[in-house]
């Protein structure tokens, strides 16, 4: 019984004291710490995962993937704007309205974005609605001065309005920004336009370098133009500039392509005058060949060497035996057969009925058939009004000089000049062996002696 009472006494002492209560409030405290912090917790990562999975509806091209993108997610502007322009480009009438909504929600959402303007211009074009289009393009500069694709979406915006000039001010605008716009602005202003010069004028930033030009005077030329682009190249070389050949050498095949002989003369002249390409090193001035020494690698254009691909014939500009430089010609015929050949050729521009007188030293070895390498001349638009060429070479020779004279015709303006070997009609006819070519000259002489004529 005392036992009993003290058991009693005890537990009313701790219930009077206070303490009964600490494990109560202990556990109240722990549920009341899972509501506070798990409920959001739960909250956030529904809302993660909603959002989750708008962005993978979103990243897909269907509309109503993306509708349901818009209802998990409905403050996203960009799935607005994606959406937009799916429905901007569905070809449906019915959906451009659809788009111009969505799109002038994204603007809404986030109003100094500038792409979502300029979506909406291109969108409100469509319908040929300019009350909507016209303020969307100027926002959208407004907003972004600087970044190029909006002054070509200008430009565009106002071309097919019928504002031609206003077009062309953004135009100028985006090459003056990024002149990797060049080819597709030229080709738009030039079709809406339908004049070069105006083009040149009015789309050209002021202060334009060569590199621009050269790119518009490539573009007029190969769209037929040759007229306009002869005197932009006037226009270029007389005020001095610099350039790549390979920026030039379009140009001046179309000339070549065109028999536009005179101009490509003076174009190849003042790339030589201004370096692009080497000048003559042998001869001086008055040689007419290009790199008569070997010197430099072939250009395969223009006025310089070409070589063709010829079966089981092997060239080498860089042979080191030269006759003189540092460089010549080998030519190696490696197949040991019986063919006609032309290992490397040149055009020359030349005058008719003028006496020439033709230069060059060669060595050989081991050339096994009586028909063997020799320089011919050519006339390059008519092969029957002029065809000469020197001595052959066979067998092992050291160096030693080539000389051929001859007379072009009254027509005569451009010689192919070429390494031919023709096809042997005597045993052995097949050829082998090396030959060394090197300090090939042109020149016009007043005079050539009589018993030096090549004939055909």
């Amino acid at each position: 019984m005392k036992i009993e009472s003290a058991r009693e006494g005890g537990l009313h002492h701790l219930l009077r004291e206070g303490h009964a209560d600490f494990p109560l409030r202990s556990r109240g405290h722990k549920l009341l710490l899972i509501l506070v912090v798990g409920i959001p917790a739960v909250v956030l990562a529904f809302k993660v995962a909603r959002i989750a999975m708008a962005a993978r509806l979103a990243s897909r091209t269907n509309t109503s993937d993306l509708r349901r993108a818009i209802a998990l997610d409905p403050g996203n502007a960009a799935y607005d704007d994606r959406l937009g322009l799916v429905d901007a480009y569905s070809f449906d009438q019915e959906d451009f309205h659809e788009a111009v909504k969505y799109l002038r929600k994204a603007t809404e959402l986030e109003p100094l974005k500038a792409g979502y303007w300029s979506d909406l211009a291109e969108a409100c074009d469509l319908l040929n609605n300019t009350t909507c289009s016209d303020p969307a393009v100027r926002r959208a500069l407004s907003l972004s001065p600087m970044a190029p694709r909006f002054e070509w979406r200008a430009g565009n915006h106002y071309l097919e309005r019928g504002q031609t000039g206003e077009a062309l001010k953004h135009f100028r605008r985006l090459l003056a920004l990024d002149d990797t716009y060049a080819r597709p602005v030229f080709r738009i202003c030039l079709g809406a336009v339908g004049d070069a010069e105006t083009v040149f004028q009015k789309v050209l930033p002021p202060g334009a370098g060569p590199q621009l030009k050269l790119t518009y005077l490539d573009f007029v030329s190969a769209h037929g133009d040759l007229d306009f682009a002869n005197q932009l190249w006037c226009r270029l070389s007389s005020d001095g500039f610099s350039c790549r050949f390979s920026e030039v050498k379009p140009y001046l095949d179309r000339l070549l392509c065109a028999d536009d002989i005179q101009q490509a003369t003076k174009v190849w002249r003042d790339l030589e005058r201004v370096g692009v390409i080497p000048k003559p090193a042998v001869g001086g001035i008055a040689n007419l060949i290009y790199n008569g020494g070997f010197e430099h690698d072939p250009l395969n254009v223009g006025f310089g060497w070409c070589v063709p691909n010829t079966l089981d014939v092997e060239t080498d500009f860089r042979d080191p035996s030269a006759y003189q430089g540092s460089r010549c010609l080998r030519v190696d015929y490696a197949g040991g057969q019986n063919l006609e050949s032309q290992s490397v050729c040149e055009l020359v521009p030349v005058e008719p009925q003028q006496a020439y007188r033709l230069r060059a030293y060669v060595r050989s070895d081991d050339i096994t058939s009586d028909s063997g390498p020799r320089l011919r001349v050519a006339d390059a638009e008519c092969s029957t009004c002029l065809s000469v060429s020197t001595e052959t070479t066979v067998g092992t020779t050291p160096w030693h000089l080539l000389t051929l004279y001859f007379t072009t015709g009254p027509r005569t303006r451009l010689i192919w000049l070429s390494l031919w070997r023709p096809r042997s009609w005597t045993f052995p006819m097949e050829i082998s062996g090396s030959f060394w070519l090197d300090e090939v000259s042109l020149e016009a002489v007043n005079s050539m002696p009589k018993e030096m004529v090549s004939t055909h």
